[in-house]
């Protein structure tokens, strides 16, 4: 008995040491990439506290050049709306922006950037297959909640009656017989009951 104790024990000691060899092996590792870590910082912010600063001029890339001269109406948004049946939301998820900002342009409360209203001048002149396109791009619930409008506005075709059969023609109506001529009767002999006497002389 006390030798299964001794080496039970002795065996807990190895496994212990062995899981801190691991463990000190894994420290050792991260403080020497901790240490590289340092050094490039280091090297970073020095190589930034040397470099000339760049002014960045802040332009957004898609705004054309002739952007300043792009004249807006707030009556503009309506017939967008108006033409393709759209509403506020879906205005706003085309151009990224809140149907509380649509709402603004509408009132003419707000105006839209140049770079929007480029792109509201590009909208206004596709067709309506294209504008869906897009449609069911940025708002697809929108574009979903028309396509299934339109299905119940359209009628439902009218089944074909089916072709009458041919009727075949009337054969055509036997002749009457002709009526027989009604022959006349000889005419009656009148029979006289007259006695011619004769005298004597």
């Amino acid at each position: 008995m006390p030798d299964f104790k001794l080496s039970f024990q002795e065996e807990v000691r190895r496994l212990a040491r062995k899981e801190v060899k691991a463990a000190s092996e894994t420290i050792a590792a991260q403080q020497k990439t901790i240490r590289e870590l340092t050094k490039r910082i280091d090297a970073l912010e020095k190589k930034q506290a040397t470099a000339v600063p760049v002014v960045v001029e802040n332009k957004p890339a898609d705004v054309p050049a002739d952007a300043g001269k792009l004249r807006f109406s707030p009556k503009t948004i309506q017939i967008l709306r108006k033409k393709y049946g759209i509403s506020q939301k879906a205005v706003a998820a085309i151009f990224g922006v809140t149907p509380f900002t649509v709402s603004h342009w509408e009132l003419g409360k707000n105006r839209p950037r140049p770079n929007q209203i480029a792109t509201l001048k590009s909208l206004m002149k596709l067709g309506k297959r294209q504008f869906g396109v897009i449609l069911a791009e940025k708002a697809p619930a929108e574009f979903a909640a028309k396509k299934e409008a339109a299905k119940k506005a359209k009628p439902a075709k009218k089944a074909k009656a089916p072709k009458a059969a041919k009727t075949v023609k009337a054969t055509k109506k036997a002749k009457a017989p002709k009526a027989t001529k009604k022959v006349a009767a000889p005419a009656p002999t009148v029979a006289t009951d007259k006695v011619i006497s004769v005298k004597p002389n």
